[in-house]
């Protein structure tokens, strides 16, 4: 009995392993006032599944970059009314700093500061951007298992208030859409929702 109840808990394990969707995030507490505005600091997306985007975005199969843009500043102004700006910069363009989220240290994107000029509202800066097809498998029983195939998008980032020279929220960027027998344009519109979200979520950017 000892035995099988070891199993269960391991499968329980995995199956929340195999479940999780965000990514992780610090807030500062201090942090209350909202913004109306936005700049983001962005590397372009490596696309890992570009067959998908020519087959579901034809129109963005050479220039991704647009429709990513364009696609977050829609969720930014439809979940928060955030007007956003968008700048692609290299990753030798942004501060690295070791930051600890959850177990881990991650290298989180800043904005160098003293190179930014002035700016409205505040910076929000993602760096190492990925898009992908994941597959997961996991537990479904003591001896059955599922397999579950996402669209995702990675990366790190944080949100830095220039007029204070501070950061104020930092993580990491885990957005997943679960998808059916094929994937299709919207699966790529509620990713970015999703991603969107995960930048805003617990910040005083949320709407209440």
């Amino acid at each position: 009995m000892k035995k099988i109840f070891t199993i269960a808990l391991c499968l329980v394990t995995l199956n929340l392993v195999g479940c999780a969707k965000a990514g992780l995030k610090n807030v500062d507490p201090s942090w209350t006032e909202p913004a109306k505005s936005v700049t983001v600091l962005f590397t372009e997306p490596v696309v890992k599944n570009q067959d998908d985007v020519a087959d579901d975005l034809p129109d963005y199969a050479n220039n991704f970059t647009d429709w990513f843009t364009q696609q977050m500043a829609s969720e930014f102004k439809g979940q928060a009314d955030i007007e956003a700006s968008f700048t692609a910069k290299a990753v030798t363009d942004f501060e690295m700093t070791a930051t600890k989220l959850g177990k881990k240290d991650y290298l989180i994107p800043s904005p160098k500061f003293d190179e930014l000029g002035e700016v409205d509202g505040l910076v929000i800066s993602i760096s190492n951007l990925e898009v992908s097809k994941v597959s997961e498998t996991k537990f479904t029983g003591l001896t059955s298992t599922e397999t579950r195939s996402y669209l995702q998008f990675s990366g790190e980032y944080s949100i830095a208030n220039p007029a204070s020279k501070t950061v104020v929220s930092s993580g990491t960027l885990k957005a997943r859409e679960g998808l059916g027998i094929a994937m299709t344009k919207s699966d790529w519109e509620k990713n970015m929702k999703n991603m969107v979200e995960e930048i805003l979520n617990g910040t005083p950017l949320q709407k209440k």
